[in-house]
């Protein structure tokens, strides 16, 4: 019997999300693969923690529009702010009061009022749109029949090493490595689409010890050109299903109606 591969559905709904979150086109993608890879490659991930990491990291990003109204009334553009959020460090005091100055240059004269806004409201709208994501993403993977633990770490994307992340300020260890990998695959994609490799593990270190994990870090930095190497993949859907630990999860081609109103629901978001 024909079946579908989840991996293309979700690979399919990164897609959309890079579009209306303001951040590089396929960096969902990239994300998935660059964290799947440097998690089987250079850490020797077991397959139950590479699963989740694959996993978690297409789920990430997929509820990120799912608080787009409330983002859009309090800062005026929400894929702009969205993309702003994505870079934001509020561990580094004089990097975070450096982007603070450029925050909300998408408003003209009112980027100052938007930029006290954005401190503000972090703690408390920050925890809202954070839950509203994840919720989201904690309804697809379930419908999808995605591993438990996968739909788990996402209550962890949003913390950070040093435990001044959100919603709950988990530190350390008490982050799931396969978070702790997605943190800083994110960071050096996003890196790596301005600066290169070089400009990837610039970010990667200044990072450490505060977002990310700085073990991942050091590990990182030994062979960043190995970390990433998946990035120079023509065709980064094709990469993300190489990329997909085995067995692959798929469903009957006859489910495709269910298939369809989970999505539904998500598109609706």
């Amino acid at each position: 019997m024909r079946s579908v591969r989840i991996a293309e559905m979700l690979a399919a709904l990164s897609l959309t999300t890079d579009l209306a979150a303001g951040v590089p086109f396929e960096k969902g993608l990239r994300t998935c693969v660059v964290a799947t890879v440097f998690a089987e490659s250079m850490l020797g991930a077991d397959p139950v923690t590479l699963r989740v990491v694959f996993e978690t990291a297409l789920l990430r990003s997929i509820g990120c529009t799912s608080f787009a109204p409330e983002l859009a009334a309090i800062f005026g553009d929400d894929v702009a702010f969205q993309a702003a959020l994505k870079t934001l460090d509020p561990g580094d005091e004089a990097m975070f009061a450096a982007q603070l100055r450029d925050f909300g240059h998408w408003a003209g004269a009112d980027a100052p009022r938007l930029a006290r806004t954005l401190v503000e409201v972090l703690p408390t709208v920050g925890v809202e749109a954070m839950r509203s994501g994840c919720e989201a993403g904690r309804a697809l993977g379930g419908g999808l029949g995605l591993r438990p633990d996968s739909i788990r770490a996402l209550d962890d994307v949003y913390e950070r090493w040093d435990g001044r992340g959100i919603p709950d300020g988990r530190a350390g260890d008490d982050l799931s490595l396969a978070t702790r990998v997605i943190h800083l695959a994110e960071q050096a994609v996003l890196a790596h689409a301005v600066g290169g490799v070089t400009g990837a593990v610039s970010e990667i270190r200044r990072r450490g010890g505060r977002h990310l994990d700085p073990h991942l870090v050091e590990v990182f930095c030994a062979d960043p050109g190995a970390a990433l190497a998946p990035l120079e993949h023509p065709d980064a859907i094709a990469a993300v299903l190489a990329a997909e630990p085995v067995p692959h999860i798929t469903v009957a081609f006859d489910a495709l109606p269910r298939l369809c109103a989970v999505l539904a629901r998500l598109v609706d978001l």
